[in-house]
C-alpha cells in the first residue's frame, strides 16, 4: 500500500484540509492511477481534471509532494512513507485538486496570442529553418500552468508580471517572421526584466522548454537591439563590466588583493576561476580559503589574478548578447594560452556560464568545468582528508541550492554529501529543493534593477527555512549568500546568517595522516 495524503476542498469550507488514502501499489503506475483508484474505490466524490492520460493536454496539473507536474506523467515512489498531492497554487480552487485557471488564460488573451500579419506576409514555407524549429519548440507548450505555478516571482507580483507562459508566447510571436505585433515592447512593459531566471519554469515543464534561455534571454536580447533594454538600473553593471571587467565598478588592480602572499603562479592545468563577487564584493575569505583547502590537499593551482574577467553571465541575463560574446570568446582563449585542463569555480553564475553557457554559444571547447565541491567530495572519497568533530557543527542546518549550480549546472549531490559527512552536523532539506529548489530572488539582474521584488522572493524562501528550526542556511552562490542575508535582515527574521560551504570545510577539515 502507498499513502495518499490528498488535499480536500469544496464551496463552503472555510479552509481545505488533507484525507489519507491507501491505495494498493502497482508496478508503473502513476498519480492519476492512484486518484482513480481513490474515486473508484473509496471516495467518488474525490474531484480533479484528466482527460488524455498521454501529457498532451496539460489538464491534470497538481503539486505532488510540493512539486508541479502532471499526474498522467508522475510515476509514483513506493519507498515513500506519504505522497502529498495539492492543487496548483496561485489559482483559486474550484474543488479539492480542481483549479480555476480563469486569471491565467486573461492574461494570455492580454498578450494578443497569435499572428498579426497583413495579406502579403511570407508563407511558413519561407520561414528559416532554424526559426521554425525554435517555433516547433515553442508550440510544444500544452498549457498545463505548472510554469507559471512553480514561478517564485508570480507567487509574489503576478499583477505586474505576464509569467513564464505569456513570455514563451511573446517570443514565439517574436521569432515567426510572419507576425508585425510590438512583442518585445510589450513584454518589457509586462515585467521581462522581473524574471530571476532561475529554471524552475523548465524543471517542471512537460515539454522541456527551456523557457529562461530560449525566451526570456532571447527577448532580452532583442530588447537591447531594438533600445528597449536593459533596464535603467542595469546600465550602470553594463558599463561596469565593459570598462572593467567587473559588474561593481572597481579597478582591475583590486581583484586579485585577496591573492597578495599566496604566490600563485598565473597559469598551469588547473585553475581556479575565482569570480567578481568573492574577489571584490563579499570580502576576501571565501576564494583565499579555496586555495588553501586546494593546497592542502596537494592541487597546484593557478589564478590569473588581476588578468581574470567577469565570466559575463551578467551581461547576457540583461540581454547585452554582443557584449558577452566578446568577453566569453576572450575568456575562452585566455584560458586555452595558459594551458588550462580544468576550470574550478566557487559562484554558481560563473560555473553555469563556463559549464553550460559558453558550450551552448561556442561549443566544446577542450576545457573541463569543476565546481569546488565536486572536487573535494572527490578528494574525500579517496581518502585524502576527514571531518573533525567540532562542537559548534553539533547543528541543525539547511542547504539551498543555487539555481544557476542546481538546474543550471546539475551539481546537487557533492554539496550534500560532504555537509552528511561533517560529525554532528544534520542537514535538515527545505520542502522546496534540488530540482524544485525556490530561488533566492537575486539572479537575471533582478536584484540590481528591481531590488524590491527580489527581497519579495528572498522573505519568501527565509520563510521556508525558518520552519524547520536549523542554525543557519549553508549555500555554495556568493550571490545567493549575500541575498538571503538580505531577506533575513529585510524579514526582520532570527534565522542566523548564511554560510558557503568552504568556510565550514576549511575550519573542520583534517588531511589524513597518512598522505
Amino acid at each position: 500500500m502507498v499513502v495518499f495524503r490528498i488535499s480536500r476542498y469544496e464551496a463552503g469550507d472555510e479552509d481545505p484540509h488533507y484525507v489519507s488514502y491507501d491505495v494498493p501499489y502497482q508496478d508503473g503506475m502513476r498519480v492519476l492511477d492512484a486518484l482513480n483508484y481513490v474515486r473508484d474505490n473509496i471516495d467518488g466524490t474525490l474531484a480533479y481534471r484528466w482527460v488524455c492520460r498521454a501529457g498532451q493536454c496539460g489538464s491534470c496539473s497538481i503539486l505532488v509532494n510540493g512539486m508541479a507536474c502532471l499526474a498522467c506523467q508522475e510515476e509514483v515512489d513506493k519507498t515513500q512513507d506519504v505522497i502529498t498531492l495539492d492543487p496548483l497554487p496561485l489559482f483559486p480552487v474550484i474543488k479539492d485538486l480542481i483549479v480555476d485557471f480563469d486569471k491565467g488564460y486573461e492574461k494570455l488573451y492580454a498578450s494578443e496570442p497569435y499572428l498579426k500579419r497583413s495579406d502579403d506576409t511570407i508563407s511558413q514555407k519561407e520561414i528559416e529553418d532554424e526559426a521554425f524549429q525554435q517555433l516547433k519548440t515553442f508550440r510544444g507548450c500544452i498549457e498545463c500552468w505548472c510554469c507559471v505555478a512553480s514561478c517564485p516571482v508570480v507567487n509574489q507580483i503576478w499583477d505586474d508580471y505576464f509569467g513564464p507562459i505569456v513570455m514563451r508566447k511573446l517570443c514565439e510571436l517574436d521569432i515567426d517572421p510572419r507576425d508585425l505585433g510590438e512583442r518585445v515592447e510589450l513584454a518589457v512593459n509586462e515585467g521581462l526584466y522581473n524574471c530571476t531566471t532561475c529554471r524552475n519554469c523548465w524543471a517542471v515543464c512537460p515539454e522541456d522548454i527551456e523557457l529562461p534561455e530560449k525566451a526570456v534571454e532571447k527577448l532580452r536580447a532583442r530588447a537591447v537591439r531594438e533600445g528597449k533594454g536593459p533596464l535603467e538600473g542595469h546600465k550602470q553593471l553594463v558599463r561596469s563590466i565593459d570598462n572593467y571587467k567587473n559588474p561593481w565598478v572597481m579597478p582591475r588592480s583590486r581583484r586579485a588583493k585577496w591573492a597578495k602572499g599566496l604566490n600563485i603562479p598565473s597559469k598551469g592545468k588547473l585553475m581556479f576561476f575565482a569570480g567578481c563577487s568573492p574577489s571584490l564584493l563579499l570580502g576576501d575569505r571565501l576564494p583565499y580559503n579555496i586555495v588553501v583547502v586546494l593546497r592542502r590537499l596537494g592541487f597546484e593551482v593557478a589564478y590569473l589574478g588581476k588578468d581574470e574577467l567577469c565570466c559575463g553571465s551578467p551581461l547576457l541575463k540583461v540581454g547585452e548578447e554582443d557584449l558577452y560574446r566578446e568577453l566569453a570568446q576572450n575568456n575562452i582563449k585566455l584560458m586555452q594560452e595558459k594551458g588550462v585542463k580544468t576550470i574550478v569555480t566557487t559562484c554558481a553564475g560563473c560555473h553555469k556560464s563556463w559549464a553550460v553557457d559558453y558550450k551552448e554559444f561556442f561549443g566544446d571547447y577542450g576545457i573541463e568545468v569543476k565546481h569546488v565541491t565536486e572536487i573535494l567530495w572527490d578528494a574525500y572519497k579517496e581518502g585524502k582528508f576527514h571531518f573533525r568533530g567540532l562542537e559548534e557543527n553539533n547543528i541543525r542546518i539547511s542547504y539551498h541550492d543555487p539555481c544557476h549550480l542546481g538546474r543550471g549546472s546539475g551539481v546537487y549531490d557533492a554539496p550534500r554529501n560532504l555537509i552528511d559527512a561533517i560529525p554532528g552536523m544534520e542537514l535538515v532539506e527545505a520542502p522546496r529543493n534540488r530540482e524544485n529548489s525556490h530561488c533566492c530572488g537575486s539572479g537575471g539582474g533582478v536584484k540590481t534593477a528591481k531590488p524590491d521584488v527580489a527581497l519579495k522572493v528572498g522573505s519568501e524562501r527565509v520563510h521556508m527555512f525558518e520552519k524547520l528550526d536549523v542554525k543557519y542556511v549553508i549555500t555554495c552562490c556568493p550571490w545567493c549568500e549575500q541575498h538571503i542575508d538580505d531577506s533575513i535582515k529585510y524579514s526582520d527574521s532570527d534565522l542566523g546568517l548564511t554560510k558557503d560551504l568552504i568556510e565550514i570545510i576549511e575550519k573542520t577539515m583534517e588531511i589524513d595522516s597518512d598522505e
